[in-house]
């Protein structure tokens, strides 16, 4: 499992961390364990952190278009509106890869989403 992730319950908050190699399943199932958790809600927020270092590559706009689109249509009713989830990229190579999802139309409508360069602007971001 290429991820660490906790709940802060004060700011009502997931928070993931990613690092090495990180298939496309992983990221779904980071994604369905949190929101068929008992600490999910609508209110939720998330923050996920790519570790400098982690393998992205698995991640394509056909992934994006074709398996996140999907996803998100179809578990809608589970995790409810659209909530804010903010990506720190701690490697610029990779940050491309991760804006590609921030960048289609469809997403946005879908999930608010943001990508960041550090946490503090994140929270900041999550935080408004």
């Amino acid at each position: 499992m290429p991820y660490e992730r906790v709940f802060v319950p004060e700011a009502k908050r997931f928070e993931t961390r990613f690092f090495g190699r990180v298939p496309v399943d992983e990221i779904v199932r980071n994604y369905m364990e949190m929101i068929q958790s008992d600490e999910w809600s609508s209110e939720v927020v998330r923050l996920i952190i790519v570790e400098q270092g982690a393998d992205l590559s698995d991640l394509t706009y056909e992934v994006f278009e074709n398996r996140f689109i999907k996803l998100l249509q179809d578990t809608a009713h589970i995790a409810g509106p659209p909530n804010k989830n903010a990506w720190v990229i701690e490697s610029e190579g990779t940050m491309p890869i991760v804006q590609t999802w921030q960048l289609m139309p469809a997403a946005q409508k879908l999930d608010v989403f943001g990508v960041f360069g550090t946490r503090c602007e994140a929270l900041e971001w999550l935080d408004t």
